[in-house]
Parts: C-alpha cells; structure tokens; sequence
C-alpha cells in the first residue's frame, strides 16, 4: 500500500542484517529480501496501476480485481501480481493495494499453467484478510497465519499438477457449435486461407492444429458439429473439453430453426466444464453476419433472442459476441484477437493502462497490435462514433459501433506493415488515424490511433515511452 510494504512474508532484512548473514554465513534461506527490495517490489507494483486521476475516473474502485504476472530480474523471481481496492475505516478513499506471490523466474510456468486454480484461492484469501485490516493494520505476527494458510494452499496446488510439468506455455482453445455453425470458416479465414472456402466439406469429429502465438503453443481444436459428434465430447469430456482454457461459440444467426438446439448444446458444454473447475471464458460467435443482412427484421429479431438467451444463461456475468462474415475479414480477426488475448494475466491491467495513455492523450481509440495483427489492448471511447458520423443505433457491444473504424485501421495497418516508417499519418473523414512502430525488447509491436486533429500526435509522442516504460514488463509477459 503505497510505496511502503504492510506485510512481507517470510520477513526481510535490514541492509546491515544482509551483510552480518553472509559474512556468518548463516543464511538458511535461498531466497532474503531486504526492505529496500520489497520497497522496490511495492513501488513497480503500484506504479502499474494507480495513477491521480484513477480514484475520480472509477464510479466504484473497490470493484476493481486485477491479476499480472511480473518479472523481477533483479532478484532472478516472476509473481503472480494481484491489485485491487479496499475500504478502511481509517482512509476516506478506497486505498489501492497490490499483493505478489514470488516464484524463482526458472520455475514462472508454474504460475501460467495454475493461473485458474491459484486465483480462486487469493480472491478468497483477500475476502476474508480484507476485513481483517478493517479498522487497523495489525502488526505482522498477528496476521501471519493468514499467510501461512495461503503458502499451504498454493503449495498443495503445486505438489498437485493438473498437467504435466513443462517449461513451454502450452493452451488449447475450443471452437464449438452446431453443424454448419461457421466454425471452420472462421478458423480457415483466421490462417488467411481463402481458397479452401469454396467446396468446404464438415468436419467430422475433432480436427486439431497448433499455432504460435503469445509465446505458447496454442492448440485449436474445431469440434464437428453433428449430434453424433457432440454427444461423444459430452461423454469423453476429459478428453475433448478437459483442460480448455477458452471456448469460441458459433451460432449462425441466419438459422432461427436451431437457435434451441444451439442452446441445449451450450448449456450442456457448460455443465460439463464446470465439473473440471475450470472456469473456462467463452467468446460467442454469431457467425454468417453478412453486411447486406444485418439491418433486415428478421435478423435484428435473431440476434436479439440470442442476446436474451445468452444473457439469461449468464446472470452473473457479461456475454462477449461479435457478429462476423467471411466476407469481411476483420470482423473474424477482431473476434479471434479478443478471444486469444483472454489467455494472457496479463490482459485486464494492460488495458487498464491503454485506457489511462488513451485519456492523457486524448485519443477516441487506441489499438495496440502485434506483429501478427492480433489486438493485445484496446480502448475505446463514444467519441469515436462522432468523429465518422457513425448513427447512433441500437447495437450489442462496442465491436459493432467501431466496426467501420477497424475496417479502415486494418487496411491501413495492412499496407503500413510494408513500409519502413516507424510512423504514419492518415486523414479519414473528419477524423486522423496514427500508427507507430514500436519495439519492445526484440519485439516488433504497433499502435493505432484515432484522434481528432494531427496536433495530437506531438502529445502521443510525449506520453508514449512513459507508458512503455512502465508497462513494458507486461507486454513482454503478454508476448513471449
């Protein structure tokens, strides 16, 4: 809680302590941290996630849950970071708090491969420690059993493996959906295989390829839709649907006759996933979103039902879908880039921080790509729907607001890629979009930006490697 440590466990040293260990020779741990190296843990911790204007930005920054995962070079450690707000009755405002779990840095896969199965356990650490610091901050071996407790949990998490040891990030994303549902349209269109779509034939039972991307192996699984086929995911689940870490949903909007049975198969994937603990997030796909269809009755009737369905099905949560058609490319792509940025910990606080460099530089959207094309961090303002005249329609979700601005981005960032610039300025309607190239590390990164006016672009520059440079050690978590 701010730059100061409340807790550290097991305790540090003062400098001095540091030195009379080691001359003694009496250190009996691996691993000592001094106070000025927990302070220097606090302050990188913390300085990636508040800033002046957070506490009047956030309606409710108690709400507020982050997770990241961080290296520490300088003490050869990567943690499992995780910030969020607490109300005491001491502080008038919600006090930002950050909390890390240490790891030596050989050993990080541990907390990518248990990221699922260590946050349940802080979530409900902190739900409890929370109240235990009410009223004071009581001293640290009042509280230690605390963490004793939260040491005991991971520990068993460790010494208990879901999967296989490795070295090597491995994930394994499901896409799901009733026959001719789109699924491996979408997947064909995302390998910017064309050509295969003509004459394409269903899969039957599972078809399985692997592509590099986020500094893992990600392993696509596009699950045949026949009932014969989905019936033997449900009964062989600890094969087909065990250890999914995101599931992409396609239901075809055009196909009203089915929308039930969609559902039915939906439900049953989520009751058997849930059995595995595994909290699998799900990307809905509403596929065959034809731009000379969607304004029709009928259309609007369906995805509305589909709305409704799905938000009935969520109660608890907020439903993600993006309409897409094979016809434009970037509503696939956009879809795909969503969903694959869930794998990261490291998503959520990035775009926390996109928003912050977004509004110090007054852009209406900023995108942050990779090399590839798949958005890593996006944000987006209403602004941006005045700037290209866009009416103001009912819509789902942000994506279709901004679709027609991410048409014109892609394009551009197309031919831009080609280019040797490191930065570029193009005018659109009465709006300007900038790109940069950026390198982070060894890694080649873009911005997108809408703005307003060119002049904008001097602020940009100013803020920009502010920015990275305290968000760095995220991308480069994010990316490799």
């Amino acid at each position: 809680m701010g730059p100061t440590p409340i807790y550290s466990f097991p305790n540090y040293v003062t400098e001095k302590e540091l030195k009379d260990l080691q001359k003694e020779s009496k250190i009996q741990r691996d691993f000592i941290l001094t106070y000025r190296d927990i302070t220097q843990i606090s302050i990188k911790n913390l300085s990636l996630f508040i800033s002046d204007k957070i506490i009047t930005e956030e309606k409710e920054p108690q709400k507020i849950q982050y997770f990241a995962i961080l290296p520490y070079p300088d003490f050869n450690t990567t943690s499992l970071t995780y910030f969020h707000f607490i109300r005491t009755n001491n502080d008038h405002k919600p006090v930002a708090t950050a909390f890390s779990i240490l790891v030596e840095e050989n050993r990080r896969s541990f907390l990518y491969n248990n990221i699922n199965r260590i946050k349940p356990v802080v979530l409900d650490f902190f739900q409890n420690f929370d109240q235990k610091i009410l009223e004071s901050y009581p001293p640290s071996e009042e509280i230690k059993e605390f963490f004793q407790d939260l040491l005991l949990k991971i520990i068993e998490i460790e010494q208990n493996p879901s999967t296989p040891i490795t070295t090597h990030r491995k994930m394994k994303i499901l896409f799901a959906g009733l026959d001719d549902s789109g699924k491996t349209s979408f997947l064909l269109s995302v390998d910017r295989k064309y050509s295969k779509l003509i004459g394409l034939k269903p899969t039957t039972g599972a078809s399985i390829k692997s592509i590099e991307a986020l500094g893992a192996t990600i392993f696509l699984w596009d699950l045949g839709g026949q009932r014969k086929f989905r019936e033997k995911y449900l009964d062989k689940a600890e094969i087909y649907l065990y250890e999914a870490d995101l599931l992409f949903y396609f239901i075809d909007i055009r196909n009203k006759s089915r929308f039930d049975e969609s559902i039915e198969y939906l439900q049953n994937l989520k009751r058997v996933i849930s059995v595995f603990n595994q909290n699998t997030p799900i990307v809905y796909v509403l596929s065959k979103g034809d731009s000379d269809i969607l304004e029709s009755g009928e259309i609007r009737e369906n995805v509305e039902f589909i709305k409704n369905k799905l938000s009935e099905i969520h109660q608890n949560g907020t439903v993600e879908l993006y309409i897409t058609s094979i016809f434009q490319t970037f509503t696939i792509l956009r879809a795909f880039s969503s969903g694959v940025s869930k794998l990261s910990p490291n998503r959520d606080i990035i775009n926390h921080n996109l928003k912050r460099f977004s509004l110090t530089t007054e852009s209406y959207l900023t995108l942050l790509l990779s090399s590839d094309g798949l958005v890593l961090a996006d944000y987006y303002s209403k602004k941006a729907m005045q700037l290209t005249k866009i009416p103001k329609t009912e819509v789902i979700n942000v994506f279709e607001v901004s679709a027609p601005q991410f048409t014109v981005l892609f394009k551009i960032f197309a031919k831009f890629k080609a280019l040797k610039q490191e930065e570029a300025v193009f005018k659109v309607i009465n709006s300007v979009i900038i790109i940069k190239r950026i390198k982070v590390e060894e890694n080649n990164m873009f911005f997108l930006f809408l703005v307003d006016d060119e002049t904008k672009l001097k602020i940009i520059n100013n803020e920009l490697s502010s920015f990275l440079n305290y968000t760095q050690d995220l991308l480069l978590r994010y990316i490799a």
